[in-house]
């Protein structure tokens, strides 16, 4: 196929490879202790340029009157603000040229911003046994009530793209992640 003189050239690396097709942004989600960061920090590093968005460390820059993400009210409004945040930050990578991971416990108030974003990230949930999550969250600020009640909550979060199996090792999940990924179809910058 010949292209016409007036089309652009496909975009290439500075030694002339030819660049692969931008992909859409991914949000990883799923209960605490699930491993989203460690498969986003996997993932970023098999891309040529890929920025990883931790929803967590959005959320944090509000310094004054924080609340938690899931307590009812202010908590809830402030997890809905993350996102709309971490939404305008992965489309102004994706304008940049910049693959994008964001990663966030996503529940059923704030399902909606990621879906109705311009970003339109496609949404892989990893699902793990409860007594996983237990085992994988020695260390992390939940209590034990909290980390169950966030489990199953995010358990009956549906608006996803993928579900994915997350008790194997970090290298299988990934490997399902990223063949998802590139299924998933190429970027839609906007401006």
């Amino acid at each position: 196929m010949t292209l016409p003189p007036d089309a652009p050239a496909a975009p290439t690396t500075d030694g002339g490879t030819p660049v692969p097709p931008l992909r859409r942004p991914l949000l990883v989600t799923g209960p605490p202790s699930a491993g989203k960061s460690t498969l986003a920090a996997t993932l970023a590093a098999g891309r040529a340029l890929c920025a990883v968005v931790e929803v967590d460390d959005v959320r944090a820059l509000v310094r004054t009157g924080a609340v938690d993400p899931w307590r009812p009210g202010a908590g809830e409004g402030q997890h809905r603000l993350a996102a709309v945040q971490a939404c305008l930050l992965a489309s102004s990578f994706v304008a940049a040229g910049v693959e994008v991971v964001l990663v966030d416990v996503v529940r059923a108030p704030v399902a909606e911003v990621y879906r109705t974003s311009a970003a339109t990230p496609f949404v892989v949930a990893l699902r793990v046994p409860l007594d996983v999550a237990r085992a994988r969250s020695a260390g992390s600020p939940f209590t034990g009530p909290e980390l169950e009640a966030l489990h199953a909550e995010s358990a009956v979060v549906r608006d996803v793209d993928a579900e994915v199996d997350a008790s194997g090792t970090a290298t299988e999940v990934a490997a399902r992640v990223e063949a998802l990924w590139a299924a998933a179809g190429a970027a839609v910058p906007t401006r």
